[in-house]
């Protein structure tokens, strides 16, 4: 997959059983923003929306709103 800069993208795991994605980011980023947006999220209870805010802005990344069909849990 390629996603050009500024495109609205995102990752989901459709299955039971656990995936693996090997991710090459062009420039990169580095694995520890994988390993800050994991401890958000895996914190218990809700993500702490702020947080999470802040962890992708400081990679020069934004979050995008949920679209329709994920907001109500469809694809």
């Amino acid at each position: 997959m390629s996603t050009p800069r500024g495109s609205v993208h995102g990752f989901r795991n459709g299955g039971s059983q656990p995936a693996r994605a090997l991710v090459v980011l062009t420039p990169d980023i580095g694995a520890q923003y994988f390993r800050d947006v994991a401890a958000v999220i895996n914190a218990g209870g809700p993500p702490d929306k702020a947080r999470l805010v802040e962890v992708v802005s400081r990679y020069g990344l934004t979050l995008a709103a949920p679209s329709r069909s994920a907001a109500a849990g469809g694809a």
